[in-house]
């Protein structure tokens, strides 16, 4: 309630907000873990797009330690959260009476090219 105005409620702008994780980790294969125990209606996410980076589902639901769990749902971010860049990793659990989402951050993919396919392309 704000004081000044009274019957006025004081809401944080959504870029001003700042949620603290209830973990966070970095795993061995670099993939940032971040948990947090809230709706998921309060995260800007999409089931229907994969997150960016190198990632598998059995490799972030493992990450988000739900990987026994049946019901596990993996989307990306729509905008950035929290910290988080846009297209994160989004895992949760399927079950409303278990509000927690992990956010991860996914390794950029890359692949090493040899020397000798580069000129080769550049020569054609």
């Amino acid at each position: 309630m704000n004081d000044a105005h009274p019957g006025l409620t004081h809401v944080l702008a959504p870029e001003a907000a700042h949620l603290s994780p209830l973990d966070h980790f970095v795993t061995a294969t670099g993939l940032r873990v971040s948990y947090y125990a809230l709706p998921l209606e309060q995260v800007p996410v999409d089931f229907f797009a994969d997150p960016d980076g190198a990632w598998s589902y059995e490799v972030l639901s493992r990450a988000a330690g739900f990987a026994s769990q049946p019901g596990v749902a993996i989307g990306a971010l729509t905008a950035a959260f929290n910290g988080h860049p846009d297209g994160a990793a989004v895992v949760t659990l399927n079950a409303a009476t278990r509000p927690y989402v992990a956010i991860i951050e996914c390794p950029i993919a890359y692949t090493y090219t040899e020397a000798t396919e580069i000129r080769a392309s550049s020569a054609a």
